[in-house]
């Protein structure tokens, strides 16, 4: 049941149709793992903490540099140097004092428990831990919500192939290789700021709709395509991999 100061503070969800205060109610219940506190973690954490999602916990080793101001907008220029993980809870804190957040300075890997979340946020930047949170997700039965971004492009795709063995899984449309993958983190290829921000949003909205709406049609099974020199977004339906080592079993 909300409380006078639960519905002041989310009055401009609960008037939502099909929303109401039963969905906020879902979302103060539903506990979040984010894994990368950078330019799409930032935007993940800020705006699931002010949705109310209520406990949220944050994977990334990383400290802040100077060169992540661009992007990672939780964190400032007086806190280069402070864990990323550690600073974007402080930030969130400041938006919702009221739900649970709790930081995690180590790298996510697969002896990661992640039996008590609902929601997975993949907001990594390499490769190897979106494999891991894919795996983890599946067999969990795990909402995993991942997106990426580099230069001026963004990717959005919600993956419940652990929920419905009708879903594809992460790695049936991205199969491993051994072969050398072209550069994809901002590292090495650059990152406009905006992209970060846009696909980061749209993370937190699909999980909003995941949990909280009422007779809502899940975009799971596609994959959203941004291009923001162009200002389109495609929307692909993928095909799942029967043969796939990760879902098919």
């Amino acid at each position: 049941m909300l409380n006078d100061k639960d519905l002041s503070r989310y009055a401009r969800q609960v008037i939502i149709p099909n929303f109401d205060e039963e969905g906020q109610e879902k979302l103060l219940n539903t506990k979040c793992l984010i894994v990368g506190a950078g330019g799409l973690g930032c935007p993940v954490a800020l705006y699931t903490s002010a949705a109310g999602f209520g406990h949220i916990e944050i994977y990334d080793q990383d400290i802040i540099e100077v060169s992540n101001l661009n992007r990672q907008i939780a964190h400032k220029n007086n806190c280069l140097g402070n864990s990323k993980a550690e600073n974007l809870v402080l930030e969130c804190k400041k938006i919702n004092p009221n739900i649970t957040l709790i930081s995690r300075k180590k790298i996510f890997d697969e002896n990661i428990d992640i039996k008590h979340f609902d929601l997975i946020f993949d907001c990594s930047d390499n490769p190897k831990t979106k494999y891991t949170l894919n795996y983890l997700s599946h067999k969990n039965k795990k909402i995993l919500i991942s997106g990426s971004a580099v230069q001026f492009e963004g990717q959005l795709s919600i993956w419940k192939s652990g929920v419905s063995k009708h879903y594809p899984c992460y790695e049936c449309v991205f199969p491993k290789t051994y072969e050398k993958a072209p550069t994809t983190n901002c590292r090495e290829a650059g990152i406009i700021g905006p992209v970060t921000g846009l696909i980061g949003s749209m993370q937190v909205n699909e999980a909003i709709k995941e949990v909280a709406i009422k007779n809502y049609s899940s975009t799971a099974g596609y994959l959203f395509l941004y291009d923001g020199l162009t200002q389109n977004l495609d929307k692909i339906k993928l095909v799942k991999n029967y043969q796939c080592p990760v879902c098919s079993k």
